[in-house]
């Protein structure tokens, strides 16, 4: 289960904000949007960081820890600009993780990927899937 809402999030003492957080073993996780922008403003900026939001706490809640090798969606972020420069994908041995414990298809998954991308104007993951789905097909 994983849940959207519009209010803060306090983990507790010692911390002033996240972004999201999730269960490494239970599937559950939250995230929030209310730091993200105004979306009536910055649509493309909204819709990327509550993306890479998203996409990191699933991870989490797949049982993926944060990765420390690559830069990757699964790297920790504790500003809006760390989760700017973040990418929205998976490095490589973070996608097998996913991989195998959604038990999916690379190749499908990337053409999808793509065209979601494409079709919201995301430049730089357009570019990044592009890329990966070439590999993918080479294969």
């Amino acid at each position: 289960m994983l849940a959207l809402t519009a209010t803060e999030l306090w983990p507790g003492e010692g911390w002033n904000f996240v972004f999201g957080q999730a269960s490494l073993d239970q599937r559950v996780g939250v995230w929030s949007l209310a730091r993200f922008g105004n979306p009536n403003e910055e649509w493309p900026v909204v819709l990327r960081r509550t993306l890479q939001i998203a996409i990191h706490e699933t991870g989490h809640m797949l049982g993926i820890e944060h990765c420390t090798a690559f830069e990757c969606g699964m790297n920790g972020v504790n500003s809006l600009g760390e989760s700017d420069r973040a990418p929205l994908p998976f490095c490589s041995d973070c996608d097998l993780k996913l991989w195998w414990a959604c038990g999916m298809d690379p190749l499908p998954r990337a053409e999808k990927l793509l065209s979601f991308v494409e079709k919201n104007k995301l430049p730089r993951e357009t570019e990044e899937f592009r890329s990966r789905l070439k590999l993918l097909q080479s294969e």
